[in-house]
């Protein structure tokens, strides 16, 4: 059983990549289409935007690459440790 932060931050990866490989894209063309990028504001936000997913996706990568040495049965029990759950 892996851990519920470990299933939301996959969850998180999955939509990021969603977003870099589907919707950012067609902000881009839809951006390009307006004419002269130089001072177009659409086109820059979507790079903005396409340089925070990716660095975002690098993080999360790290992040579950991490967690996944984890699992439930290894967190101690009766002990306050990485991971426990305290009352």
């Amino acid at each position: 059983m892996e851990l519920p932060v470990l299933a939301r931050l996959k969850k998180d990866l999955a939509d990021l990549k969603h977003e870099l490989t589907f919707q950012i894209p067609k902000d881009l063309a839809t951006a390009a289409a307006h004419g002269d990028l130089s001072e177009n504001a659409e086109y820059e936000a979507a790079k903005n935007r396409q340089d925070f997913v990716r660095s975002r996706i690098v993080q999360l990568e790290g992040r579950i690459r991490d967690l996944a040495m984890y699992t439930i049965a290894s967190i101690p029990r009766g002990v306050v440790a990485y991971g426990s759950r305290v009352t």
